[in-house]
């Protein structure tokens, strides 16, 4: 009886079986296989692990084992004659192997990265070594380096299978981290290229939530007919659910930025709007206050603003009259965002509800997105302002950058339209009513024409 064929069959049970096989027919470990030595020698049809391949990677079967590196001779020769390239690449290799203690198969998926690398360094027209990559005298170089690398992972992204992907700038990458101990290497150029592509994110990141689940979120608050937690009153709540779900979004905070800030301080509105932080988490030395762009319509804070300071507020985001702080504590935070994601019925892959980490890691996404796909624009914006890399680490913001007004624009517009604000809350509405100051009543009339 043949087995059932899915994604792990393909990624890791038949190259397993195969190898296995080849051993005991003495044939190489590249060898390709036919369709009757696939049929034979598995417990799977080689017609039904064709019509998978090409229904799960739209690739037929032997396109897809030829990735996996089966039909790609191995004649243990690299794809350079560089000499102390070749070099590098043998002592990684033995590196990985006795000191991390990676398989044979996954050598094999090493050799099949470099050649693949050296492929895209042909094609893309790139004169330069992998050793070379990671080596660089003057910031220009540096800058050129990094824009090679991310030509070369642009070219694997286009030219392999998701799955495949999924390991080839891992594997690259670790090139890096393992021969600068004995090469001279001076900064990792895979690191710095990967802080470009959006749907690059290391195990130890946590899954960002998407923009459909934030509008469930917002949607799910708007038409809440009872409040969910304890004795608070319905309307209040709403409106604190609405500024930190908007604030999370455009700003992406700590969670401990979410209790420490102060809004009537902190928060500076205008063509520019952005946050002011003393102190970040991994912020260089001698590095003054950071401004974190406000990516997002800012109507909403700007009313929440005004409202705190017309009822006397502490000028914390989520007030407390409780806690020593004045705030709420991000871990009452995330329990209302719990409830709130139970409600609209919202969870991570694994089946459990985000948390203010979640919401974080959607800005950072979404930030890397828009400037990866801005990045010539970007590119001639900061050399024109005398900056030369338009980095996207989030060390480096584009405050660095002298016109980074029309840079953050170009940000903003992948998060203006993510929620519907709809009407004015109703706490703001009637606060600011009473007040029957104009300035207050203004921007009423311009929150209703944003919404």
């Amino acid at each position: 009886m043949r087995g059932r064929i899915d994604q792990k069959t393909l990624e890791e049970q038949l190259p397993a079986i195969l190898r296995e096989q080849f051993q005991l027919d003495g044939l190489p470990r590249d060898h390709a296989p036919s369709w009757e030595y696939i049929t034979a020698n598995t417990r799977y049809s080689a017609e039904g692990l064709n019509n998978r391949s090409k229904e799960l990677y739209g690739q037929t079967l032997l396109e897809f084992l030829r990735e996996q590196g089966f039909g790609v001779r191995n004649t243990g020769r690299w794809p350079t004659d560089d000499e102390e390239t070749i070099q590098s690449l043998e002592y990684y290799v033995n590196s990985a192997q006795d000191r991390r203690g990676w398989k044979e198969n996954t050598i094999d998926s090493v050799r099949s990265v470099i050649n693949k690398v050296y492929e895209a360094i042909r094609e893309e027209g790139l004169d330069i070594e992998l050793l070379d990559l990671g080596v660089y005298s003057s910031n220009d170089e540096r800058v050129e380096n990094i824009q090679y690398t991310i030509t070369v992972i642009e070219y694997m992204d286009r030219d392999l299978a998701d799955s495949t992907m999924g390991n080839y700038p891992r594997y690259f990458e670790e090139y890096y981290n393992i021969v600068k101990n004995k090469y001279q290497v001076s900064f990792n150029p895979v690191t710095e290229a990967l802080d470009e592509f959006e749907w690059y994110r290391s195990e130890s990141d946590p899954q960002p939530v998407t923009e459909p689940q934030l509008n469930d979120l917002w949607n799910a608050l708007t038409v809440l007919e009872e409040c969910p937690i304890g004795d608070y009153e319905l309307e209040r709540w709403r409106l604190w659910m609405k500024v930190l779900l908007v604030f999370l979004i455009a700003v992406g905070p700590r969670s401990s930025e979410v209790e420490q800030i102060d809004v009537r301080s902190q928060l500076h509105f205008g063509d520019d709007p952005y946050v002011h932080f003393d102190e970040r988490k991994n912020q260089r030395r001698n590095e003054g206050p950071s401004k974190v762009p406000i990516m997002m319509d800012t109507t909403l804070l700007e009313l929440y603003v005004d409202y705190i300071n017309s009822v006397d507020g502490n000028g914390k985001l989520i007030p407390s009259s409780q806690s020593a702080s004045g705030s709420r504590r991000a871990s009452t935070l995330n329990n209302w965002l719990e409830e709130l994601c139970k409600i609209a019925d919202v969870r991570l892959d694994d089946g459990s509800f985000p948390t203010i980490q979640n919401f974080r890691q959607f800005w950072k996404t979404l930030y890397k997105r828009a400037l990866h796909e801005n990045r010539e624009e970007i590119k001639f914006v900061s050399e024109e302002g005398g900056t030369k890399t338009p980095s996207v680490n989030e060390k480096n913001y584009l405050d660095n950058v002298e016109n980074r007004e029309h840079v953050r624009e170009l940000g903003r517009q992948y998060f203006n339209g993510i929620l519907d604000f709809g009407e004015t809350p109703a706490v703001l509405q009637a606060e600011l009513d009473q007040e029957s100051h104009l300035d207050g009543q203004s921007r009423i009339q311009d929150y209703d024409t944003h919404a």
